[in-house]
């Protein structure tokens, strides 16, 4: 609005919003002096009547010169509130990348494929809804501020809710993912193949493989882990049972631990050790241990070659083959304690090469320090030899004590208990301390011990 007066013309222009106003007065005459009363009548005509700078207005009348645009009026905007958002602590879908190591190489077996999450874990956090601020415009209108929608943070299963619902946390260890909107921690992961695309696999929960392990990948699960297809010369740590499709083909470079059971189709150049049962349909050039019994069935039901352990029992249809391959069968031991005994035997050998070693080169330093007694070198050299041929010994005297506990253990050993429907020469059976070595093919028997003998009887 524009109003012209006898001396000067003032202007007020309104912001779109409403919520400022300001003023311009050009002067007709250049000795006329600004009424606060024309200021004033212009405001209100204008319908601006709300946070006017009235001290403002003075000065201006005092001063009594052009201006132009200057802010007369402010009301108080609304602020309308912030809605709630949630903020990701974790990445629901996250892609692989290979690991860097420290010498700026790519390792793409440790491909950083899973990413799990620990109990306690902040997943989610909800930032709250703010409320929405009222505001008074220039004409003295309030204008109510719109309160921020609110959003409801979902939990998932194996997550918690905390603070007021504002925070998820997780409540076991897993595998985030994101399903139906809500935040999971699960248990299981599946994934086609364990290879390239994956990189090796360490996972709280179960694993499903549908197709196959391949060579030198490594999974270690604490659930059950299920093998669609072939496992190939991989090493695998699996706290519950393991079940493969199509057989273990381990290259003779597998590791194998299970703690439950096993099953599969057949074994094939592996190496295993099972605490629960085995439940297989050959066994064929494998290092096999079990802590429980080996039942070998299917239409085959084979054992070949390499060496087998059973605590308690091992059925097969056929163990050893009319080529005369070796097989060697060890019963009623704890496999535990063969692979104790087998490992202390390498460690005994090793020690007892630095023993004598040490043992040699000992004599040779104290000849040379007898030679050179202020040479410091030679000294703390023959000092640091003393030194370690005497916890040499030390550790040596107790892997020997502990060899003599499990060989005693081994000889006390009775149970055990062979049942085929035939067996071949070139067959060992051992049993503790007793063997039964068999040069003449058997038929539907059982091999067991009594009396200190191993023997093989009808059924």
């Amino acid at each position: 609005m524009i109003k012209t007066f006898e001396n000067y013309s003032i202007e007020s222009n309104i912001a779109d919003d409403y919520y400022s106003a300001f003023l311009s007065i050009e002067f007709i005459d250049e000795d006329a002096r600004l009424e606060y009363d024309d200021v004033v009548e212009i405001l209100k005509e204008s319908n601006i009547s709300y946070g006017i700078k009235e001290n403002l207005i003075k000065e201006i009348c005092a001063d009594s010169k052009d201006i132009y645009n200057i802010l007369i009026a402010e009301g108080i905007p609304h602020e309308n509130g912030r809605d709630a958002e949630l903020k990701y602590h974790i990445e629901v879908d996250s892609k692989p990348e290979p690991k860097l190591n420290e010498d700026g190489s790519v390792d793409f077996k440790e491909m950083s494929f899973i990413k799990t999450v620990k109990p306690g874990e902040i997943l989610v956090e909800k930032i709250v809804a703010t409320t929405g601020k009222h505001g008074t415009t220039i004409s003295g209108k309030e204008i109510k501020g719109r309160d921020g929608k609110d959003i409801k943070l979902k939990r998932g299963d194996n997550t918690v809710l905390l603070e007021e619902d504002t925070i998820l946390a997780a409540e076991a260890e897993g595998l985030v993912k994101l399903i139906n909107g809500r935040v999971t921690i699960v248990r299981v992961i599946e994934v086609r193949v364990v290879g390239p695309e994956t990189g090796n696999i360490y996972f709280s929960g179960d694993v499903h493989v549908k197709e196959h392990i391949l060579d030198g990948y490594t999974v270690n699960c604490d659930g059950d882990l299920i093998v669609g297809g072939v496992v190939e010369g991989a090493t695998l740590k699996v706290k519950g049972n393991l079940s493969v499709g199509k057989g273990i083909v381990g290259h003779d470079k597998s590791d194998i631990v299970v703690n439950g059971n096993l099953v599969t189709k057949f074994i094939e150049s592996a190496t295993i050790y099972v605490k629960g049962e085995i439940n297989t349909g050959e066994i064929i050039n494998s290092s096999v241990l079990c802590d429980s019994q080996i039942i070998v069935k299917g239409n085959k039901g084979l054992i070949i070659g390499g060496e087998i352990t059973s605590r308690y029992v091992i059925e097969a249809k056929r163990i050893g083959s009319k080529l005369g391959v070796i097989t060697s069968i060890n019963l009623g031991v704890d496999a535990s304690a063969i692979k104790e005994l087998k490992y202390l035997k390498e460690v005994v050998q090793e020690l007892k090469i630095v023993e004598g070693k040490l043992d040699l080169m000992i004599p040779v330093l104290a000849t040379k320090v007898d030679e050179n007694p202020d040479d410091v070198m030679i000294k703390g050299k023959l000092k640091q030899y003393k030194d370690s041929l005497h916890s040499t010994r030390l550790d040596l005297e107790a892997k020997n004590k502990r060899l003599e506990e499990i060989l005693e253990a081994v000889k006390k050993a009775k149970k055990g208990q062979l049942k085929i429907n035939s067996i071949y020469p070139d067959t060992v059976v051992k049993i503790g301390t007793s063997s039964y070595f068999i040069d003449q093919a058997l038929k539907d028997c059982i091999i067991t011990r009594s009396n200190d003998k191993v023997i093989a009887m009808g059924f």
